[in-house]
């Protein structure tokens, strides 16, 4: 019987000791990264497809990333919409190797759809693939 307890006291501090090392990192701040790209055909390398951009959902703080991939005299362009119909476009119109951030304050525990395009000026020549992510 007093083996029991001692055991069960150990454990009971041991588990308590887990959760509050677990509990320190709360779920909010996980951040959970999803990327889209999109490639394009560069008429500076004679037309092969190539990647032209990226871009990332950032969870935790609601943000996007969008990189300029290569320099094909094109830019870069995030579109994205909420499931509760908010929406935007984050734009990267720096050239090749560059890197442009756009912070929101999103409602989270929503779903968010977005997709990489590129652009020659205000036309867009492709569009990635439509990605979805949990805010």
């Amino acid at each position: 019987m007093m083996k029991l307890r001692r055991t069960t006291v150990v454990a009971s501090t041991v588990l308590a000791l887990l959760g509050a090392t677990a509990g320190s990192a709360s779920a909010a701040t996980t951040d959970t990264v999803t990327c889209g790209t999109v490639s394009a055909q560069d008429p500076t390398d004679g037309w092969k497809v190539k990647l032209a951009g990226s871009s990332c959902f950032h969870s935790y703080g609601d943000w996007f990333s969008v990189t300029d991939e290569n320099s094909d005299g094109y830019h870069v362009e995030v579109h994205w919409q909420t499931d509760y119909a908010r929406e935007g476009i984050c734009k990267n119109s720096n050239g090749a190797g560059t890197k442009v951030t756009c912070d929101y304050d999103m409602a989270e525990g929503h779903k968010i759809l977005f997709t990489v395009f590129v652009y020659q000026d205000s036309v867009s020549i492709m569009g990635g693939t439509q990605k979805r992510a949990t805010i």
